[in-house]
């Protein structure tokens, strides 16, 4: 259930309309249903925009929680552009090892044999995961779609979540306009707009040319948004200039691939060509520092693509390859990485790490009324303890959350104005029945590679 919450005397840390990082100490933001109503430094406001809110649903009587902000701070929830969820059952069991040896050796072999169940619970377990380091939302890419459609209703967590949209028989790739139609049906908008669909075309290796068409065509059929992984390996681009005498992305590109909105994950290797391309179309790049450091893919060049004009968001990709889906590491180690690998500190600082980790991602997922704290938005939110040694003093909130800032100070979690964590408790998942569920089956997957 939805609650009516007066968040009190506490820090708030948003991006605001243009982007740029807002903060407002001291403030009060009312929320009542799953939207916020109020933002401000005055409680007589906030507590009459509740009225007002009650009497025009019709009710008579206004009561509401309160929720002490004293060294705290509010901001949105975070939201994850790429990932892998289910890939958690093969958490620490495929390391050290080039990307091409880790995903045709290790991992495409274990997925043959998934079951449906092992999805659903891995997604349980990767979703709670999230939710404890405050990440409100995900734009997912894997198999047996539904079955982690059912564990976020479940959960109460927001996803853009792609179809895989094909089948492969012994003809051959064929597009699946009939499965990507029952999925859109079944589960676009579900939870009161938790979910939204799009349709997977994995990258520019693994198809035949002939498919990729027909795949854009089945995604403008369907009208849905697409997620692809670009240019996330030197042999990939390698490959594809053989293949295609092109770059991925421009091949993509000349696909239609980007003819629709799209989420396309890592980008370590694009030429400016290619981020002429991006910027021209309707994508969002996903940056995963820690994936792409760990299996030495690249550093991408974030601050070339945002020059360009490319919406640049942030995501923690599968934890078969991160290992984890720490998003406070991740938006570290992006600036870090910048400032390191261009010698120069001035690159992507905190403020402009927070919009990439929260408003670009929910713009590049397509849930425009997130990510920001503002009346009107949905109230995604996040409460972060500062009253830890990690943390204190906080002197600067926006460089406290980036740069000292971690899992362990997440206090509470809200989507939609549900607490699916409150004071430390996940309040929608049955974490110990989950982990019970998920160390069988991911002993049953990992002896297959």
């Amino acid at each position: 259930m939805s609650k009516t919450v007066l968040f009190k005397n506490i820090t708030v840390v948003t991006p605001d309309e243009a982007g740029k990082i807002q903060v407002y100490s001291d403030a009060y933001v009312a929320v009542r249903g799953d939207r916020i109503i109020y933002v401000g430094e005055e409680r007589a406001q906030a507590v009459r925009a509740l009225m007002e809110a009650q009497r025009e649903s019709g009710g008579s009587q206004i009561g509401f929680d309160e929720y002490s902000g004293k060294d705290k701070i509010l901001l949105p929830t975070f939201a994850n552009a790429h990932s892998h969820i289910p890939m958690v059952l093969m958490r620490n069991s495929a390391d050290d090892m080039s990307l091409e040896d880790w995903l045709f050796k290790r991992i495409l072999p274990r997925e043959e044999h998934l079951r449906k169940e092992d999805i659903y619970y891995a997604s349980l377990l990767g979703i709670a995961e999230m939710i404890q380091g405050g990440i409100g939302a995900s734009a997912d890419m894997y198999f047996m779609a539904d079955e982690t459609a059912c564990a976020a209703l479940q959960a109460g967590f927001r996803m853009n979540l792609c179809h895989d949209g094909k089948f492969h028989d012994e003809s051959g790739w064929k597009a699946d306009r009939a499965g990507l139609r029952s999925f859109r049906k079944t589960f676009h908008g579900a939870g009161g707009g938790l979910i939204r669909t799009s349709l997977m075309i994995h990258s520019i290796y693994l198809y035949p040319e002939e498919l990729y068409p027909e795949l854009v065509a089945e995604a403008a059929e369907e009208d849905v948004s697409i997620q692809v992984h670009v240019a996330e390996t030197r042999t990939e681009v390698a490959n594809c200039l053989s293949k295609y005498g092109k770059t991925p992305a421009r091949a993509l590109a000349d696909f239609g691939v980007f003819d629709r909105p799209c989420i396309a994950a890592h980008g370590v290797h694009l030429t400016e060509e290619d981020m002429e391309i991006l910027a021209a179309s309707d994508v969002t790049v996903s940056h995963n520092p820690a994936s792409n450091m760990k299996l030495a893919s690249g550093f991408a060049d974030v601050a070339g693509m945002q020059r360009h004009g490319i919406r640049v968001a942030i995501g923690t990709d599968g934890c078969a390859s991160n290992n984890n889906a720490d998003f406070y590491t991740d938006m570290r180690l992006a600036s870090f990485i910048a400032k390191g690998s261009k010698f120069d500190p001035l690159q992507l600082p905190a403020g402009d790490i927070l919009t990439m980790a929260t408003y670009n991602g929910y713009r590049g997922m397509g849930f425009s009324d997130c990510g920001r704290i503002a009346a009107g938005m949905m109230a995604d939110l996040q409460i972060v303890n500062t009253d830890t040694p990690a943390m204190w003093p906080v002197n600067n909130p926006v460089s406290a959350l980036v740069y000292s800032g971690g899992v362990s100070s997440v206090e509470s979690v809200m989507i939609a104005g549900r607490f699916v964590k409150y004071h430390g408790e996940l309040t929608s998942i049955d974490l110990e029945k989950v982990k019970a569920e998920t160390k069988k089956r991911a002993a049953y997957i990992t002896q297959f590679a």
